[in-house]
């Protein structure tokens, strides 16, 4: 799923905007940032999340943690190989 810190009209529009997603995708937005201050992805300064990828396995433990700057993608093939690593 993704998550952002988005209103959902906001991510309404995005999605819409890019023809959908494979996935859903949460809202962050009341009270503001508290899914991405509970997993340290938070960024006070712009008062928004950093970009990120997490895993989070089925018993709500953190296997996977990787932040990105703005305009730097997530490496796929990381992730994958991060997904075959809990198996």
């Amino acid at each position: 799923m993704g998550i952002s810190c988005d209103q959902v009209n906001a991510h309404r529009a995005w999605t819409t905007a890019i023809g959908g997603l494979p996935y859903p995708e949460l809202s962050d937005w009341h009270p503001k940032g508290q899914v991405s201050q509970a997993y340290d992805v938070w960024n006070e300064e712009r008062g928004a999340s950093q970009r990120a990828v997490l895993i989070i396995d089925t018993r709500g433990v953190v296997r996977y943690r990787e932040t990105y700057t703005p305009g730097v993608l997530p490496d796929p093939q990381e992730i994958l190989a991060a997904l075959d690593g809990l198996n």
